[in-house]
C-alpha cells in the first residue's frame, strides 16, 4: 500500500509517466510515503485516509520540484530565491491535514 504513486505524482505535475522520468517519480513517491508514513499512526497508514494521501502528494511535489529547481529552491519573478524547499517546512505545510492521524508518542512539549 502506498499513499502516493509515481503515476499520481506525474498526473499532479502534468508530466507523462514514461521512461526515463518514471523511475525518478517512483523514487520521489516512495520518499514522500516514507516521510508522511513516519508521522502518522500505523492504523492510518493501513486505511490511507484522503487527507494523508493528499499530504503525501503535496510532499512528493515539493521533493520533485526541489530536485529540478535551480539550487533546490523556488525563485520569484524578481529572481530573489525563496526558502529551501526541503527544510523543516516540508512537513509543516501539511500538518493540518495530518493532525488527526499523527503519532502522539513523538510529540514533545
Amino acid at each position: 500500500m502506498a499513499l502516493v504513486t509515481g503515476q499520481e505524482l506525474a498526473d499532479a505535475l502534468d508530466l507523462n509517466y514514461v521512461d526515463p522520468i518514471d523511475d525518478v517519480l517512483d523514487q520521489v513517491a516512495e520518499a514522500a510515503d516514507d516521510i508522511v508514513g513516519s508521522l502518522i499512526t500505523d492504523a492510518a497508514a493501513e486505511v490511507e485516509p484522503a487527507a494523508c494521501k493528499e499530504a503525501a502528494l503535496s510532499v512528493g511535489v515539493e521533493i520533485f520540484q526541489a530536485r529540478t529547481a535551480a539550487g533546490g529552491q523556488a525563485v520569484a519573478t524578481d529572481f530573489t530565491p525563496g526558502p529551501y524547499r526541503l527544510s523543516l517546512w516540508l512537513t509543516k505545510r501539511v500538518m493540518a491535514l495530518l493532525a488527526p492521524y499523527l503519532k502522539i508518542g513523538g510529540m514533545v512539549g
